[in-house]
């Protein structure tokens, strides 16, 4: 029996060394868990149409946050409280995001514990996302002056914590139901709906906030929520998860804190991937919800449908980028990829330093697009870096910590662009103040630095690419290796265990 286990151990770990060619714990860690056992999807449609099926909630999240993080939100604080717009629209997130800190991981670990009629991520799926809407209900009141902005930041507060709910069930789905050697491919279609979400969101605002030049924000929240909430339904009804008769937990909270102690032996790839996706976040949030304070204090570019272009430019380029960075992540070395997209965001926001003071909408258009292109590669390849990187046993709680790096940057960043266009203000002849274009040069100049170090803190990684070989290929080396795992586990008439085969060894397959 002992040689039978080892012969499998030993297959299992060549098989994942060729997939990270990490430490010999990770493949060991990955051999321990039934990932390899999730079906390859071959067919391009119908593979595409599964991709596509899962990623739906991402899709319908997305189009709340591209109609109210980058757009809704800021022009609901300027509303609120337009003489230091800058400066609060910087302070309102803080809250929300540490209550998504904490939340995340929480449900991610709940999820990775839960035994249900419905699947385990499902139920949290359902809980958090109702939350997510009672509070965008309450968010679409807050349209005139005299309302409070402090009311304001503790209803956002309440939308994030929804998120948090659902948003660290959901980050466990993919790899319970996707295949190691696919991750790639599930991640660049998450980043095509999390791009198609941004662009919907901001033709919505467009269209709906501003109407015969009246503001009805129920127009604008009212057709978010019904998209968030259609695509909870779609996934809640259609997702297929694995399933148990009984209602249970076997969690604790003693367990739960021990899991958050992640040994650098094991996890020494995912703390790479944390401080890259960190200092992304932090260089493309830098910019994302003041673009339309930039379009109509800078550029000079007052009309709301016209501004909403800039992000639908750079949705529009960032979509090919995710589909295609998607698979080149499965068969090239992702780190690569890393470098071409984060090199491409740091040229695209160094450039807007130039428009800062030679303002050209068509110029930040062109810019837009460019930003596009490498923040939809480097979309696709993120989750696909971190999936590679984790062991399976604890995935929703991993993947709920690896969320952390992606909201405490939304946190910094925001309050950072805000202390320093506030600090750099000019006052117009009519008294207004508005920022400054040495202000917003300044705020470039940093968000380029969190680009480049991006860059630079991927390079201790030790993952590569996935071996070069066809779908085919590797589903009849699956199925090679799994005839030989059945033909060890059958005793012989003896009782001894099966570990040759006509009185040879059977040998170690390995892809090619």
């Amino acid at each position: 029996m002992d040689k039978m286990e080892s012969a499998t151990s030993e297959t299992t770990l060549t098989y994942s060394s060729e997939h990270t060619k990490s430490s010999e714990i990770i493949s060991e860690a990955s051999s321990k868990d039934c990932r390899d056992n999730i079906k390859i999807r071959n067919n391009f449609i119908s593979s595409s149409l599964f991709f596509i099926k899962i990623s739906i909630w991402f899709f319908g999240y997305s189009i709340v946050q591209g109609a109210t993080a980058a757009f809704a939100i800021p022009y609901q604080v300027s509303i609120l409280r337009p003489e230091d717009k800058t400066y609060w629209n910087g302070i309102l997130p803080i809250s929300g995001m540490f209550i998504n800190l904490l939340v995340t991981p929480i449900f991610g670990y709940i999820s990775d514990h839960t035994k249900t009629p419905f699947g385990r991520r499902r139920p949290y799926l359902l809980i958090g996302t109702m939350i997510m809407i009672i509070f965008l209900c309450l968010e679409a009141t807050f349209d005139q002056p005299y309302h409070s902005i402090g009311g304001f930041i503790i209803v956002c507060s309440g939308y994030q914590l929804g998120q948090g709910i659902a948003g660290g069930a959901f980050s466990g789905i993919i790899p319970d139901v996707v295949h190691p050697s696919q991750s790639g491919i599930a991640s660049g279609w998450l980043g095509v709906g999390f791009s198609l979400g941004l662009l919907i969101g901001t033709i919505l605002f467009g269209t709906l906030l501003e109407v015969k030049n009246v503001i009805h924000t129920w127009y604008l929240y009212g057709a978010v929520i019904a998209f968030l909430g259609i695509s909870a339904l779609i996934t809640i009804t259609t997702m297929h998860e694995d399933s148990q008769d009984e209602w249970s937990f076997d969690g604790s909270l003693s367990s739960f804190f021990k899991s958050l102690h992640l040994p650098s032996s094991i996890y020494f790839n995912f703390y790479w991937v944390l401080i890259t996706r960190f200092f992304n976040t932090l260089g493309i949030y830098m910019i994302f919800s003041f673009l339309l304070y930039f379009a109509t204090d800078i550029i000079g570019q007052k009309n709301l449908m016209t501004n909403s272009y800039i992000i639908v430019v750079l949705v529009m380029c960032s979509i090919p980028a995710s589909i295609a960075g998607g698979y080149l992540a499965d068969f090239y070395n992702t780190k690569l990829l890393v470098y071409i997209s984060s090199g491409i965001q740091v040229v695209a926001i160094a450039l807007l330093i130039i428009i800062s003071f030679n303002p050209s909408f068509a110029g930040l258009l062109i810019l837009s697009g460019f930003l596009g292109v490498g923040y939809g590669a480097y979309q696709c390849v993120d989750w696909a870096l971190a999936l590679h990187s984790l062991p399976n046993k604890t995935i929703g709680k991993d993947m709920g910590i690896w969320h952390i790096s992606f909201i405490a940057p939304t946190v910094v960043a925001p309050a950072i662009t805000g202390s320093i266009l506030q600090a750099t203000q000019i006052t117009l002849e009519n008294g207004t103040k508005i920022s400054s274009q040495y202000g917003y040069a300044i705020v470039f100049g940093i968000s380029s630095f969190w680009f480049l170090l991006a860059t630079i803190f991927i390079y201790p990684m030790k993952i590569s690419a996935i071996p070069k070989i066809s779908r085919k290929d590797q589903t009849h080396h699956d199925i090679n290796q799994h005839s030989q795992n059945q033909q060890q586990l059958q005793p012989t008439n003896n009782g001894a265990d099966l570990n040759h085969n006509n009185g040879k060894e059977n040998p170690i397959i390995e892809p090619v």
